[in-house]
C-alpha cells in the first residue's frame, strides 16, 4: 500500500509540476495549530469538495498577506490558493497543501458580491429609502444596536454621557460578526423599529477585518435598514471601511464614536438655533421697547409744548379778560347812562303836560278813562277835560260823527 501511495504522489506531482491554483469557498474551518478546512465549489446542483491544509509555518505569512488587505481566513470566504496535492500514508487522506493565497481574488469576490447586493437594492427601490426618512427635530430617544460589553458599546455610551444633554438611550444586544451576525442584526433592527419611543436608530460596531464586517454587506441587513421607519445612522468599523449597510443608511459615520457625535451635534444645533431665536426675539423686543419709549418721549414733548402753548394762550386770555373786567363796568355805565338820558329826553317829549302846553287837552269820561273814540260816547255822559292850567266838567247833549248828530254837549 505504501508503494501505491508513493506512486500516486509521484504521478500527481509529475502531472501538476510544482503546484496548482484552485479556488473555492472556505467551510469547516479549524485552527488548532495548523489550519484545516474544506474548500468547496458549488456549480448549480454539482458540488466539488477538497480537503485543504496550511501548515503553521506557512500560515504566518499567509495571515500577514491577508491582513495587508484587511482580510483573514473565515467561514464563507471565497479564496484562490496555490498548493500541491498530497496523499498522506498515515490515514489515506488526500489533502491540498496550501503555500500561497491570492488576496486580490478574495477582494474581487467581496466587491462583486457587494455590487450585486447594491444592484438588487436599487432594483427593489430600497437603496435610497432610509435616506428619505425624515429626521426628528430633536432626536433625544436613541436606540443602539451593538454588541453589549464591546468597546464600541462603551465608547458610544460615554460620548452621549459626556455631552451633558438629556438623551434617553435604549441598547439592543446583537452579534456583529460571525455566522449568526446577519440574523442577529436583522432581528435587532426589526425589534427596535417596532418600538414607538425612539427617534433614531444607530447600528455600530468597532473595527475588524473585511470578512469580520462581511455581514454588513449582506442583502438581509441592508434591506432591514432600508425598510426601517426610523432614520438609521451607522458607525461600522474603521475610517476606511464602507459597507452596503453604510450605503443605505440615513447617515453613515466613520466610527461608532463619530456616529454618536453626529447625533449630539444635531441636538446641539437645535439648541443653538433655539437660543439664537430667543436672542433675536429679545433683541427685537428691546428694540421695540426703545422705539416705543422714544415715540412716547416725542409725544410727551409735543404734548408738553402744546400744553405750554395752551397755558400761554390761556394766560393771555385771562389778562385780556381781567383788563376787560376792570374797564368794562365803567364803559357799560357810561353807555347805559347815555341810553337813559336818551330815554328821559323821549319821555319828556311825550309828557302830556308838555303836549298840552302846546294847545292840546285831555278828555276823560266819568270813569276816568281817556276818550279816544267819539263812538264810545252817548247823550248825558259826563266828561272831564284837562287843560294845561285846569279842568272843566261837561254833559253831552249831542253826539255828532262825520255829518250825523244825536244830541248836544252842555258845559
Amino acid at each position: 500500500m505504501s508503494e501505491f501511495i508513493k506512486t500516486v504522489n509521484q504521478v500527481v506531482k509529475k502531472r501538476f509540476g510544482g503546484g496548482v491554483w484552485v479556488q473555492g469557498e472556505i467551510q469547516e474551518l479549524r485552527i488548532p495549530n495548523h489550519v484545516y478546512f474544506t474548500l468547496v465549489e458549488q456549480d448549480g446542483d454539482k458540488k466539488a469538495v477538497l480537503s485543504a491544509s496550511i501548515w503553521q509555518s506557512v500560515h504566518a505569512s499567509i495571515r500577514l498577506k491577508l491582513a495587508e488587505n484587511g482580510l483573514q481566513l473565515a467561514e464563507g470566504l471565497k479564496v484562490r490558493v496555490f498548493g500541491e496535492c498530497d496523499l498522506y500514508p498515515g490515514n489515506g487522506r488526500f489533502t491540498f497543501k496550501i503555500s500561497r493565497i491570492d488576496s486580490r481574488f478574495t477582494l474581487g469576490d467581496l466587491i462583486a458580491r457587494r455590487e450585486e447586493t447594491v444592484k438588487q437594492l436599487k432594483l427593489k427601490e430600497l437603496y435610497d429609502a432610509n435616506r428619505a426618512v425624515e429626521l426628528a427635530l430633536v432626536p433625544l430617544r436613541i436606540g443602539i444596536i451593538t454588541s453589549i460589553g464591546s468597546a464600541a458599546h462603551a465608547d458610544v455610551l460615554k460620548t452621549f454621557e459626556d455631552s451633558g444633554l438629556g438623551f434617553k438611550i435604549f441598547v439592543h444586544d446583537a452579534r456583529v460578526q460571525g455566522d449568526e451576525s446577519i440574523d442577529s442584526v436583522v432581528s435587532a433592527i426589526q425589534t427596535m423599529d417596532n418600538r414607538h419611543d425612539l427617534d433614531l436608530l444607530m447600528v455600530v460596531r468597532g473595527g475588524g477585518s473585511k470578512n469580520d464586517l462581511i455581514g454588513f454587506d449582506s442583502l438581509q441587513i441592508a434591506t432591514a435598514i432600508a425598510k426601517c421607519r426610523l432614520p438609521v445612522f451607522t458607525g461600522i468599523g474603521h475610517e476606511t471601511d464602507l459597507s452596503v449597510a453604510d450605503e443605505v443608511a440615513n447617515q453613515t459615520h466613520k466610527t461608532p464614536t463619530a456616529c454618536a457625535t453626529a447625533v449630539i451635534e444635531l441636538v446641539r444645533e437645535f439648541v443653538e438655533k433655539t437660543e439664537s431665536a430667543w436672542d433675536e426675539i429679545e433683541s427685537l423686543a428691546l428694540g421695540e421697547l426703545e422705539a416705543s419709549a422714544s415715540r412716547l418721549s416725542e409725544q410727551a414733548n409735543k404734548i408738553s409744548i402744546k400744553v405750554l402753548d395752551a397755558l400761554a394762550e390761556a394766560s393771555k386770555l385771562i389778562a385780556v379778560t381781567t383788563q376787560r373786567i376792570r374797564h368794562r363796568p365803567l364803559e357799560i355805565l357810561k353807555l347805559e347812562t347815555k341810553t337813559l338820558d336818551e330815554f328821559a329826553q323821549r319821555a319828556r317829549l311825550l309828557d302830556p303836560v308838555n303836549t298840552m302846553a302846546r294847545g292840546w287837552s285831555i278828555t276823560r269820561n266819568d270813569d276816568g278813562k281817556v276818550v279816544r273814540d267819539v263812538g264810545n260816547l252817548k247823550t248825558g255822559d259826563k266828561l272831564v277835560t284837562t287843560f294845561v292850567n285846569g279842568t272843566t266838567t261837561s254833559t253831552i247833549q249831542e253826539v255828532s260823527t262825520k255829518g250825523k248828530s244825536n244830541g248836544k254837549t252842555k258845559e
